[in-house]
């Protein structure tokens, strides 16, 4: 396996929604910016499951909840665009500690989601598996703390050289790729990031097994965000789009 990354400043989201059904060869980057009045959080009782509706209701905060109703709105309406199906009728599996897949698709859809503050992401791949991570860059987090604690030696040496600006810049960006890993594969968080080499030091890293090589694309959502996507597929494949085309 080998991995390959790509960056960029900020990306150009696409005017027109992409048509419905498939897009082999392709990564569709979906965003949602969330906050207060969010009609999404509103359409929730008509769409989500259940499963859903009972997840939110074990949330503490309000905000919290709000954003995991307004998310899983979201991919709904995102798979509903893609598949043709109404976002109620989409069934998809229980989220205990795995990804959630859409067992009713009419054809292969791969999705993934991430949020941090108002920014909800939503990749989707069609012949390929996806993760997706986004941050909030805070200039005054502990970034050398958290680091000595979850970043690869390589990754550590290589921030330790950066002026303070690029350190910042590439803090985030090593942290959207671990997160982005962990999601393309499932894992979720584990204790073994450290372990995870994602300077670019290795073309072939110990630690990382996948059935094919993986691309991953860093770029700034905006000046507050940053995000990764993760998948088998090069950045040239990937299409950035806003929800409003899908409203």
């Amino acid at each position: 396996m080998k991995l390959t990354f790509a960056t960029e400043g900020r990306v150009e989201k696409q005017h027109q929604a992409p048509t419905p059904g498939g897009h082999p060869g392709e990564v569709h980057v979906w965003t949602h910016i969330t906050g207060p009045g969010d009609a999404y959080v509103s359409l929730a009782p008509q769409m989500l499951s259940d499963d859903e509706s009972n997840r939110a209701l074990k949330y503490h905060f309000e905000r919290d909840r709000k954003i995991y109703l307004s998310g899983h709105v979201f991919i709904r309406k995102v798979l509903s665009h893609y598949s043709g199906m109404a976002p109620a009728d989409i069934i998809l599996t229980p989220v205990v500690n795995a990804k959630p897949r859409m067992t009713n698709a009419p054809f292969p859809l791969h999705f993934n989601i991430s949020h941090c503050g108002s920014r909800i992401l939503v990749a989707v791949g069609f012949d390929t598996d996806v993760g997706i991570d986004v941050e909030e860059v805070l200039d005054d987090f502990d970034m050398e703390g958290f680091a000595e604690n979850n970043y690869h030696p390589n990754e550590i040496g290589k921030l330790s050289r950066l002026n303070a600006v690029k350190q910042v810049e590439y803090f985030y960006t090593i942290w959207t790729r671990k997160e982005s890993w962990l999601k393309l594969t499932g894992e979720g968080s584990n204790d073994r990031l450290r372990e995870l080499d994602f300077s670019g030091e290795n073309e072939s890293p110990v630690g990382l097994n996948f059935d094919s090589d993986i691309h991953m694309f860093t770029w700034r959502e905006s000046n507050e965000y940053l995000a990764t996507v993760a998948s088998s597929l090069p950045s040239k494949s990937i299409r950035h789009l806003s929800s409003d085309l899908i409203n």
